[in-house]
């Protein structure tokens, strides 16, 4: 980073490359969009910190990592273009000028997006590590926000090794790990060690947060974090989103193995399998398909739809004709999670019941051990006590006497009768308990009256989808809990509860919802937005001026401002003017609810009068 002390002259040129703005800022480097006098053309410059600039291992090391990375050409690699000299005062890397935005800001703003589209950027991805590795080199940080999209037609991967260098050596000083806890595997962690199936377990990372909109490995704090991934401890992903297919689930769980020898062997090796599955709706080329749907999210996704189901009912069809039942019914299932109530699947499915009865009901087992699990986890989650309980039913039917009772008592019922049968707990004579009619019942008296029995609720799921995500939940009387697989569903009673939601990005939602009664197998969703408090910058320069956020006067300098955001985080170009000055002109991702702070530097317009 070029350090605020500098003279003008430095801030607005380095060497060959004049600063245009600041468009990225880090923990490692400041990232500025450069124009290459000598060549003229725009370029990213990165600048290491001061801090770490200082050390000549670091200096060394950056430099190394620049010149190995920069004999990479691969389409989905983002292209170095020159590095500083050892012996230069600045450290810094030149790449190729990047639009944007990373996968991590396109994923939060596309959270429905389907598993092909999501296996696209994994074979993209899958593609630029595999060259990276037959030359030798580890990424060790694949993570969201280190892919970038281009042009809206590819995506290029960035920091190839340097994240890792940096962390090394703050670790050495500060004696904490630095990093991507979440996508770390389960080796860094416990060794340290690193070879290309660490890469291949981040991917996997990388792809379960595309097709479920949230991470593997989710914790309270990153001791939790890191514990979960030593032990394997996450949602399966088909749980999470049942529109994925098992295919796909099948693919992100083996590169998610604890043991590097049960993963991927290889990058490569993965490409093939994500190939596989795509092209099994007609995807044949990836890269292509990708810069479609970049182009046309929505018309795409429409697209794609209409073909995986067509393309699942024939995979389906034909495992069924040859006696795999458990693939028919796997595209089957995917079917009814895309497209719920498709008669013509519900017909196949039925037609495998008939024709292989056996194989169908163990099958169907299975599935329902599974099913029991998770119903389990969730009321674990729930804690199975007060916020079980609803505030008033939903539906309920209180026990009455209904019908005369054959007592000689004139055909009127007996009040005193039916009470001693309520109270006692009748036994119900051949019924089913959850029968709407009267049915007769035994006292302990000898007296037989006809009572209705007690309607029997069965639990319903209930599947909670907040906007924005990050934030925590608690039912009834429960404890706030984050929002993540573990809590994103609970088993509960039909009736009326009470929900609260809140996050450091959203005001706090204090509502109520109900869960209808229903078949036990479909989900209650329960949808809430909840509303994004503004973000805060403090914006402090050479000489006093005022503040423009996104073209839009907000304030001054030197006091905080607040700046109405419309999605948790975006990006925001910050401006500052003042009379006899040049504008200075950076980006910053502003959070909702947080804190940003910029240091702006204002130089004399030539000509002025100081």
């Amino acid at each position: 980073m070029l350090p605020s002390h500098r003279s003008s002259a430095m801030i607005r040129k380095l060497e060959k490359y004049e600063i245009l703005e600041e468009i990225g800022h880090g923990g490692m480097a400041t990232v500025y969009r450069a124009r290459d006098s000598r060549l003229d053309r725009q370029v990213a410059l990165k600048v290491m910190h001061p801090h770490l600039r200082g050390a000549h291992e670091a200096r060394v090391r950056f430099a190394r990592e620049a010149k190995s990375v920069a004999r990479l050409h691969h389409d989905n690699i983002l292209e170095i273009y020159d590095n500083s000299d050892p012996d230069s005062e600045e450290a810094y890397i030149v790449t190729e000028l990047l639009t944007g935005p990373t996968l991590k800001q396109f994923a939060d703003d596309h959270r429905d997006m389907p598993a092909e589209i999501a296996a696209c950027f994994g074979v993209l991805i899958a593609r630029a590590l595999d060259c990276a590795h037959s030359a030798g080199i580890v990424h060790r940080d694949v993570k969201p926000e280190n892919v970038i999209l281009h042009d809206d037609r590819t995506v290029k991967l960035t920091d190839f090794g340097i994240a890792q260098m940096i962390d090394s050596h703050s670790f050495t000083a500060t004696g904490q790990i630095l990093g991507s806890p979440g996508h770390m595997a389960p080796e860094q962690i416990e060794t340290g060690n690193s070879d290309q199936r660490t890469d291949i377990f981040a991917l996997g990372t990388v792809l379960y947060f595309l097709a479920t909109g949230c991470l593997p490995f989710e914790g309270r704090n990153p001791h939790q974090m890191l514990k979960r991934i030593v032990d394997g401890n996450y949602a399966h992903p088909l749980r999470v989103r049942p529109t994925l297919g098992g295919r796909f689930s099948n693919i992100i769980e083996r590169a998610l193995e604890k043991k590097p020898d049960d993963r991927y062997q290889s990058a490569r090796g993965m490409e093939e399998a994500l190939t596989a599955f795509v092209a099994e709706v007609g995807i044949d080329d990836p890269a292509d398909y990708l810069g479609a749907y970049l182009k046309d999210t929505e018309g795409t996704t429409l697209a794609l739809r209409k073909a995986t189901l067509a393309a699942l009912i024939v995979r389906g069809r034909d495992a069924a004709t040859r006696g795999d039942v458990p693939v028919a019914l796997d595209c089957y299932n995917r079917v009814l999670a895309l497209d719920d109530g498709n008669e013509e699947v519900l017909a196949l499915i039925e037609r495998i019941g008939y024709r292989d009865r056996n194989k169908t009901v163990m099958f169907i087992a299975a599935s329902l051990v599974a099913v029991g699990a998770a119903i389990a986890v969730a009321y674990a989650w729930s804690g199975g006590g007060a916020q079980n309980t609803p505030i008033e039913d939903a539906g309920a039917i209180a026990a009455a006497p209904s019908d005369a009772a054959a007592d000689g008592h004139g055909g009127v019922p007996d009040p005193e009768g039916a009470d001693a049968a309520t109270d006692a707990g009748a036994v119900a004579l051949g019924s089913d308990a959850g029968a709407a009619d009267a049915v007769a019942a035994l006292t302990p008296t000898g007296v037989v009256t006809k009572i209705r029995p007690p309607v029997v609720r069965t639990p319903r799921l209930v599947r909670f989808l907040p906007s924005p995500r990050d934030v925590e939940l608690a039912v009834g009387a429960g404890e706030f809990q984050p929002f993540g697989p573990s809590s994103s569903e609970v088993q509960l009673i039909p009736g009326r509860y009470r929900l609260r939601m809140r996050g450091r990005c959203c005001a706090e939602l204090d509502d109520t919802f109900t869960v209808p009664p229903g078949p036990a197998g479909e989900p209650v969703l329960v949808r809430r937005a909840l509303a994004l408090r503004p973000a805060r910058i403090y914006v402090t320069a050479n000489v006093a001026g005022d503040v423009s956020v996104n073209g839009e006067g907000m304030g001054r300098t030197n006091q905080f401002i607040e700046v109405p955001m419309d999605r948790p985080a975006a990006q925001a170009r910050i401006s500052v003017t003042s009379p006899g000055y040049q504008a200075y002109t950076g980006t910053r991702r502003l959070q909702a609810g947080g804190e940003t702070r910029v240091a702006a530097t204002l130089i004399e317009a030539s000509g002025s009068t100081p």
